[in-house]
């Protein structure tokens, strides 16, 4: 579809004015040196979008940048907090608070629950890329960075969307330093982050320790049971290690470890499908919930949220020559992961994940990654080239439990049981539904990437630059998974057969057959038109590979116009790794359409200014604005609730994505800070049909018909975001210290959370407001004493969405936190 004219007008006439502005003139001139803005001036934030170190005004990429002061102002602790401050920026998740899903201009998404594939934004630590969701990796940084629009030319594959930067503190030589923070507030909480700064040998060697710790109890309980939800409970450690043995060689050594075991849970049942097979069951406890509202739920799985990652990395750079310098970093890491939930947020058996098996994980992933880059920069001409490995397995077994409800003939369906009261006190059962459990011994995934690269950068004038970059991807993806039904589960049918409810011989057919069954030989043995033979543990363990390669490139021209302005014009193309769905292979054989998911394809242009501007005096500002348009081709979707009660993952064939976005801040006199930050996003697919599903059977699944999503909305995409914020710094006195009182706005518009049409199936617009007063250097002294309150009139708003209403004949969600208020204590030596 061509840009609309009416658009591209709207984009110039918005920039017009600024690049007029750019023509240099006396009262725009500032040469003023870099300032914080607590003490009167501009913020200014060493970014390494493009793999160097560089003042975010003067890179022509849209770049959201923090320092670690505005995170632990803005109380930002993970993505859900970050996403209030940053334009374009979505996260949300499914049915684990933890499982952060990052969207930027409307790309990103998750990996579905195959194999390949992966999120549209990559997270990057010291230039390793990491995971970013979930909790304890906001602490002790130089800077955090939020690059949008695709980076797969210097950052590699899947950052269609863009990536999130986190750079970590670097030891510092010849100087003793640190700082202890503590935070005590509402809930219970009890959080603190420190660190401590080592000299070892001059200007040769020093180390840094980091680490952090959060607690606070949950805000949501469980209305039978007492227990509470949403709780935080997490750690962090950190290790740096500087060694520059001479001039030319820098080399950074980094060990991190995060520990999470929380709660998890607290999902709310929002409605229930009066046309799917449990509705008459579920309609009760959606009557009960909504009488409770949304801070109390009542689950039948004591959920979860377990995690241990481990990273250690080494960054070396040697210069070869003045002009010349060889970068190798290498990276070894570990996480591992287990999760509980409950799918269906009610006291039945429905769709219960009750994690792994004791002592193992659900996800537990080795990575290994090897970047060597050569980098070559007189002045005029710069060169970046390199090439990228990255090696994933699973170093022992995924396991998994699952419950669901017992069916009449077990595995092989027949509907589910449904016992009266009597039954239930005669079986000593809680609830109507019996509860069937699926065990998986193991499943093993695997994944190798490998690239090669180049960008380069050239003045065609002192300030006129033209760049050009391109890199070559290749994937290669695959496992194999195993699953049995458990024997204990079917024990039920005995007890059943002695009260008469079934004969004996009926009980013994229905345990003969599901009991230890093989789950996967025995669809694949009915599909076939076969009877099932294979129990536990002789049961085979399929297997499904796939591969994927596709380019990635960037052109751009960008011309500083005079010190303070910057104006540049970019074009991305960004690539995202193909996958497989396992769960079409067991069913439908690795030849159908659905097992292969193709690669998702984005090319972008991008237009933006960036200006610094002097009013006169003391009064400062800086207004910067990028617009852009997307042109998106085979869009990775999951399709819900497909095969089995599984999701799978599917193309939509083509979308597109226009916008603007706008940072503003403005000093007009010392000590009043205002700030802005606004994003517009239209996205939209304009061709997309849902995949038609065949009437399966052996895998309890009925023949889903293709539906035209053509013209619907994206999901997790806010149309319009906002962020207002004032602060005031008062004049210090002498021996008492300085004062500053801040205030802060931020709102989102509603979004969509499916492309289908369902009750709920939109997140409702949402404002949060935030107060924090400040009282720095008190008495002199090197401590700083803060008063906060987050969402102080207690807005009640969504962050994650199960909508399965269509499919499974429910959606959830889980909320937000509500008004939290509290004293940080921060001493700095």
């Amino acid at each position: 579809m061509a840009i609309t004219r009416k658009y591209w007008m709207s984009l110039c006439w918005g920039v017009a004015p600024l690049a007029l502005a750019a023509v240099p003139a006396p009262v725009l001139a500032q040469d003023t040196p870099e300032t914080d803005s607590a003490a009167g001036g501009l913020d200014e934030i060493i970014v390494t979008a493009r793999r160097v170190d560089e003042r975010a005004q003067q890179v022509p990429i849209a770049i959201t940048a923090f320092s670690q002061d505005s995170l632990r102002k803005k109380g930002v602790n993970n993505g859900t907090d970050l996403q209030n401050y940053t334009p374009s920026l979505s996260v949300v998740g499914d049915v684990a608070r933890n499982q952060e899903t990052y969207s930027i201009r409307g790309m990103g998404g998750s990996k579905g629950q195959g194999t390949g594939s992966g999120p549209g934004v990559v997270g990057y630590f010291a230039e390793v890329p990491t995971s970013v969701s979930g909790p304890g990796s906001f602490f002790d940084l130089a800077s955090l960075q939020v690059l949008k629009g695709p980076q797969g030319t210097l950052f590699g594959r899947n950052t269609t969307g863009g990536a999130v930067l986190l750079e970590p503190m670097h030891p510092k030589m010849g100087i003793v330093e640190g700082y202890a923070d503590l935070t005590l507030g509402n809930y219970d909480r009890r959080s603190g982050q420190g660190a401590l700064n080592i000299p070892l040998v001059g200007d040769k060697l020093a180390i840094r320790l980091a680490g952090q710790f959060d607690k606070r109890d949950g805000y949501v309980r469980d209305a039978v049971t007492g227990f509470d939800y949403l709780n935080r409970n997490n750690y962090s450690l950190r290790f740096g290690l500087q060694f520059n043995p001479t001039d030319t060689i820098r080399s950074y050594t980094a060990v991190s470890y995060v520990n999470v075991k929380e709660h998890g849970g607290g999902s709310i049942l929002l409605a229930v499908n009066p046309d799917r097979p449990y509705a008459a069951l579920l309609q009760p406890y959606l009557v009960e919930q909504q009488a409770r509202g949304v801070r109390e739920t009542a689950l039948s799985v004591p959920t979860r949220e377990v995690a241990k990652s481990f990273l250690a990395l080494n960054n070396t750079e040697i210069d070869l020559l003045d002009t010349l310098t060889l970068k190798n970093i290498f990276s070894y890491a570990r996480t591992r992961s287990t999760s509980a939930t409950d799918r269906d947020s009610t006291p039945l058996p429905i769709a219960d994940l009750l994690g792994a098996y004791p002592g193992s994980y659900n996800n537990n992933l080795r990575t290994i990654t090897e970047e060597l880059q050569l980098r070559y920069d007189d002045g005029t001409l710069r060169i970046q080239a390199g090439g990228f490995f990255l090696d994933d397995k699973t170093p022992s077994p995924l396991t998994f439990q699952t419950v669901n409800p017992m069916q009449f003939g077990g595995i092989l369906g027949g509907g589910p049981i449904i016992l009266p009261p009597a039954l239930q006190a005669a079986l000593g059962v809680d609830g109507p539904l019996l509860p069937a459990l699926s065990l998986q011994p193991t499943a093993r995934v695997s994944a190798q990437s490998r690239a090669i690269y180049a960008q380069a950068q050239y003045k065609l004038t002192p300030d006129l630059t033209a760049t050009a970059g391109f890199r070559w991807t290749w994937d290669r993806f695959g496992g194999e998974i195993q699953a049995y039904q458990a024997a204990e589960s079917y024990d039920v049918f005995n007890q059943l057969a002695a009260l008469g409810v079934i004969t004996p011989a009926q009980a013994a057919q229905v345990i003969g057959l599901n009991a230890d069954l093989c789950t996967y030989d025995a669809f694949k043995a009915v599909a076939a038109g076969g009877f099932p033979t294979l129990y536990y543990p002789n049961c085979t363990t399929p297997s499904f590979n796939g591969k994927s390669n596709g380019p990635t490139w960037q052109l751009g021209l960008d011309w500083q116009a005079n010190p303070d302005t910057l104006l540049y014009a970019v074009s991305r193309r960004g690539y995202k790794s193909g996958a497989t769905n396992p769960i079409v292979s067991l069913f439908l054989g690795e030849e159908h359409p659905l097992f292969a998911v193709r690669p998702e394809k984005v090319t972008d242009l991008e237009l933006g200014v960036k200006k610094d501007w002097n009013l006169g005096g003391d009064a400062r500002a800086r207004t910067n604005i990028a617009a852009f348009y997307t042109w998106y081709n085979d869009i990775q979707v999951i399709q819900r609730a497909t095969i089995a009660g599984s999701d799978i993952l599917t193309n939509a064939k083509k979308a597109r994505v226009m916008g603007l976005e706008f940072e503003g801040q403005l000093v007009p006199v010392r000590g009043l800070t205002l700030s802005a930050v606004y994003s517009y996003n239209s996205a939209k697919y304009l061709e997309y049909d849902s995949i038609a599903i065949p009437e399966i059977p052996s895998a309890l699944t009925a023949a889903q018909p293709s539906r035209d999503l053509s013209g619907t909305p994206f999901s997790f995409v806010p149309k319009h975001k906002f962020s207002l914020n004032g602060r005031i710094d008062l004049p210090p006195v002498e021996g008492v210290g300085e004062m500053a009182f801040n205030a802060n706005w931020t709102y989102q518009s509603s979004q969509r959370v499916t492309p289908e049409a369902q009750p709920f199936d939109t997140i409702a617009g949402y404002g949060l407001v935030n107060l924090r007063f400040e009282w720095n250097n008190m008495f002199g002294a090197p401590v700083d004493l803060a008063v906060y309150g987050t969402n102080i009139f207690d807005k009640a708003y969504r962050v994650t969405a199960n909508p399965g209403y269509n499919n499974s004949g429910f959606i959830n969600s889980i909320y937000g936190e509500p008004a939290q208020y509290g004293v940080q204590a921060r001493y700095r030596f």
